[in-house]
């Protein structure tokens, strides 16, 4: 074995003994207790009080699911609950010295170190309305085996009732430039996971209304949402997940294997139903770049697509 073989494989097990090391934190076993759940997770998206990729504990009670982190509790009503979904992912456990690792490792042991430096896990997707009947979505992630089992305790609860479907009437429009976002819809045909759609609803959502060129944000079923001047639909056309295992693991050709991919078309109409907007918008991921990143992408170019629509120049027209 060469002196250059030798080093690449001593730098490949050191760094797989660090990553090993913080995989095996384990997360405490959950309580058997079928009306009580409490596990470590992370916020993806929602909860807009906690910030992005915050950790902490998730509760899950007979009246209410609540996260806390930093001393912040955020919590949302059981029996306003809709949906409950569970997926699963890849994610980088290495952190940027795993990535930087699987660049620096000669020979192609950076592929397989991609196999290591990664780990599965769940993803737990919750949909449900607020107390203004808005719909709204909350993204964590979490050992799978915790995912499956909130969900199952879960499953009865959600099932066992009609969703809320608030039906109002708008007679007047709203003084103010406001924006409508329905659920995201998908062509006929077409499965998309429900994290990427609840990933690209909410990351809309959280984003400032200054990124629209409006005064406010209406998620959907949300008191007053029927008086909005615009409403900005979504149709995902074209999904695959992909895999940033395959990706991390196959070398250069992870630019062209296991790629996940995400095109939404985009229509905007004012409250008369005239198409201001109708774009299509694409987002992808390839090398070691995380799946789920392709929804907040897709999120940012919507919204630069319709500021760029200048809705105040066509509020000015019609007024």
């Amino acid at each position: 074995m060469s002196m250059q073989r030798t080093i690449g494989t001593c730098f490949l097990l050191a760094v797989i003994g660090t990553v090993g090391h913080a995989q095996s934190k384990n997360h405490a076993p959950l309580p058997t207790s079928s009306s009580s759940l409490s596990v470590e997770a992370k916020l993806l998206v929602g909860f807009h009080d906690m910030p992005i990729g915050a950790k902490g504990e998730l509760a899950i009670t007979p009246v209410n699911v609540t996260f806390t982190s930093s001393g912040v509790t955020d919590r949302l009503r059981r029996g306003r609950i809709s949906d409950v979904f569970i997926g699963d992912e890849r994610v980088e456990t290495g952190g940027v010295a795993g990535k930087v690792a699987r660049i620096a490792v000669p020979f192609g042991d950076g592929a397989a170190l991609g196999t290591i430096t990664q780990e599965q896990v769940g993803l737990l997707t919750i949909n449900y309305r607020d107390d203004h009947d808005g719909l709204l979505s909350v993204v964590f992630q979490l050992p799978k085996e915790d995912a499956v089992e909130i969900e199952n305790e879960m499953e009865l609860d959600v099932i066992s009732r009609p969703s809320i479907v608030p039906h109002r009437v708008c007679k007047v429009h709203d003084t103010m430039a406001s924006l409508h976002m329905p659920p995201i819809q998908s062509i006929q045909g077409l499965v998309v996971a429900p994290e990427y759609q609840s990933l690209l609803y909410e990351t809309l959502i959280e984003l400032p209304v200054e990124n629209f060129h409006v005064n406010r944000l209406f998620p959907d079923g949300h008191q007053g949402a029927e008086c909005a001047h615009y409403m900005l639909t979504l149709i995902v056309e074209n999904f695959s997940k992909g895999s940033a295992l395959t990706r991390a693991s196959t070398g250069p050709a992870g630019l062209f294997v296991g790629v996940t991919k995400l095109a939404v078309r985009v229509e905007l109409r004012d409250a008369n139903g005239r198409l201001l907007l109708d774009k299509e918008v694409k987002a992808s991921r390839r090398d070691d770049r995380e799946s789920l990143s392709a929804a907040s992408s897709a999120a940012g170019d919507i919204a630069k697509a319709v500021k760029k629509a200048d809705l105040w120049l066509d509020r000015a027209r019609v007024n």
